[in-house]
């Protein structure tokens, strides 16, 4: 996975959003200026698609971000617990998964710290707390432990597999 990640402190300018269409769902990416403060998934795809250079690398990037590296701005948001848990969200590989357990034992932690952080991740399109699954079933996303979230986990997950999977 190669994406870089440049942390602003601050995000000065006028509030944007762009949308991103990908698996039957949409990650709308709110930018203050040129730092993204939110990238948050809504389950339905609307039938037209954002085609500005930022949401055509964000999807490529979500759909192999192996052959598809990504450079994004983001607000530093949430507790020093919060980063913490964030940064090692992003060193699951593509396709993987890996339970609330076994990451908060890496990260010495609990279970239930580190499913209220994957919870309150601003990006969970682009920080892939999806990749954090309960030790009996997909567990939560995006605050949601079932509805239409939970089936996007779902296609989510299933993708990443398949692509990984093929990629062997």
């Amino acid at each position: 996975m190669s994406i870089k990640i440049v942390w602003h402190h601050e995000a000065l300018g006028k509030q944007t959003r762009q949308t991103v269409s990908v698996l039957n769902a949409e990650l709308i990416l709110t930018k203050v200026g040129d730092v993204i403060v939110d990238a948050s998934w809504q389950a339905a795809a609307r039938s037209e698609r954002d085609q500005s250079a930022l949401a055509k690398q964000v999807e490529a990037y979500l759909l192999n971000p192996d052959r598809n590296p990504l450079e994004v701005q983001l607000l530093r948001q949430g507790t020093e617990y919060y980063q913490r848990i964030w940064q090692a969200l992003l060193g699951i590989p593509f396709g993987d998964v890996i339970s609330y357990s076994a990451l908060a034992d890496k990260m010495d932690s609990g279970p239930r710290a580190v499913a209220q952080a994957c919870k309150n991740n601003p990006y969970a399109g682009i920080i892939p707390c999806h990749r954090v699954v309960a030790k009996s079933g997909v567990g939560g996303f995006m605050g949601q432990s079932q509805g239409e979230m939970i089936l996007l986990k779902r296609r989510l997950l299933a993708y990443e597999r398949s692509v990984a999977e093929s990629a062997k």
